[in-house]
């Protein structure tokens, strides 16, 4: 027997539907990059090889580094390991923070997110192990995966140029704080030097991945006027100001 005719018309407007949905929610799922498309081995270069003159100098500097850390440093340090985009509100000010900022929030988390499977696969490209360092510090942090290049220090630098990005003159105090969060690493013994400089590349080269991609930027403008009304909006109030970046000096060349 022929099905009813409205029968037949509310499977095809049902099936319709689902087709515009899932069209939809693909859309939304598109991802910003790919990082299973990065060369990895043409973006970074290799660690010091065990037993030759820079892995000597990088084991050294990182000594150096733990035995001359203050415990101030360290204290900041470990604050700093639990780490978030909304970390750069030391420069930018306390109105950059989540609840002010849901368009913003939602899209660095993405950013985030993409960002550590992309840091991930060059971690076991490279397969450095850590510092037996780090162990030393008495802190919780699971520190347990590869070395190479540092996931902290990676999405530091993600985060600052994509906010330098926003905030141009801001561009010298983000990359300071970057840079900050990158010598933490070391003074807490769980990355040798050469692990940040990497980080720090990779975060470059992935900040202008994710500016280039389409996808991203369909989203970016929109993140970036409520990040500039909020920062209008605290300029009137007077609440724009930062506590500011403690002056550190890292002697890490390339940082």
């Amino acid at each position: 027997m022929s099905p009813h005719p409205l029968s037949r018309h509310i499977c095809v407007t049902t099936a319709t539907l689902l087709i515009l949905l899932g069209g939809t929610f693909a859309l939304q799922a598109a991802p910003f990059i790919v990082p299973k498309s990065l060369d990895i081995p043409a973006i970074l270069p290799p660690p010091p090889a065990p037993g030759s003159e820079e892995y000597r100098i990088d084991t050294g500097f990182l000594k150096n580094a733990r035995a001359t850390a203050t415990q101030e440093q360290i204290d900041r340090g470990n604050k700093a390991s639990h780490d978030s985009i909304f970390d750069f509100s030391e420069t930018l000010g306390e109105w950059f923070n989540p609840k002010d900022l849901p368009k913003t929030a939602a899209l660095f988390e993405k950013v985030t997110d993409e960002s550590k499977e992309a840091i991930e696969l060059a971690k076991h490209y490279f397969a450095r192990t850590r510092p037996e360092s780090w162990k030393e510090s008495g802190d919780k942090e699971n520190s347990n995966g590869y070395a190479y290049p540092s996931g902290h220090t990676t999405r530091a630098f993600i985060w600052a140029n994509l906010l330098a990005n926003t905030f141009p003159k801001e561009t010298q105090a983000l990359h300071k704080q970057a840079r900050q969060k990158a010598w933490y690493r070391v003074i807490l013994g769980r990355h040798f030097p050469a692990d940040v400089r990497a980080g720090k590349l990779y975060g470059q080269f992935l900040a202008k991945e994710f500016l280039k991609s389409p996808e991203f930027l369909a989203q970016w403008p929109k993140a970036c006027k409520e990040m500039q009304d909020t920062r209008k909006a605290a300029h009137a109030s007077h609440r724009d100001k930062g506590p500011g970046v403690p002056e550190e000096k890292p002697l890490i060349p390339g940082l």
